[in-house]
């Protein structure tokens, strides 16, 4: 290969990278853009730990922060009392933050996110969607709902009132 071939396969490529992170770089979903707006239904609780046992790494870990947050639809069953069934439009975003530091500072480590998509008389896995970030399309996640299926029966999520009460 001579030189000048070489060049042009070197810029090919850089493009090509930089055409992938721009990519990356997409908008939030409408669905969730303006979730910091919502109700924190962590405000003023502690959010760290894993009070579940089942953390492991997952969600910056039982040495990690949390803020989360609920949109409208989804409001009064989260501040209810079992047994949940959320509506069909629930959003709930999760902040997750590496220590207290940067929990203080805000400084963001990962977003996840769940939509409820389905309704049904009891409580199933595939009625919610998930996201890794807030630009990823939330879509079916079997690693997400194999973990949430723990909360089964406060329809797959964790942190709702009856929740806060136990810890």
């Amino acid at each position: 290969m001579n030189i000048k071939q070489l060049k042009l396969n070197t810029l090919v490529i850089i493009i090509t990278i930089f055409v992938s992170a721009c990519a990356t770089l997409g908008k939030a979903d409408k669905r969730w853009i303006d979730y910091q707006s919502w109700t924190k239904i962590t405000e003023g609780r502690v959010t760290s730990g894993d009070p579940t046992g089942f953390l492991s790494t997952v969600h910056a870990g039982p040495k990690g922060y949390r803020d989360i947050f609920i949109n409208k639809i989804g409001i009064a069953t989260n501040q209810g009392t079992a047994p949940y069934n959320y509506p069909i439009g629930t959003v709930i975003v999760k902040e997750q933050y590496m220590n207290k530091a940067k929990w203080e500072a805000q400084e963001s480590s990962g977003i996840t996110i769940m939509v409820k998509v389905a309704q049904s008389d009891t409580p199933r896995s595939d009625n919610w969607h998930w996201s890794v970030g807030l630009t990823e399309a939330a879509g079916k996640n079997v690693f997400c709902s194999g973990c949430h299926s723990i909360a089964m029966v406060s329809d797959y999520t964790f942190t709702n009132e009856d929740f806060f009460k136990k810890h």
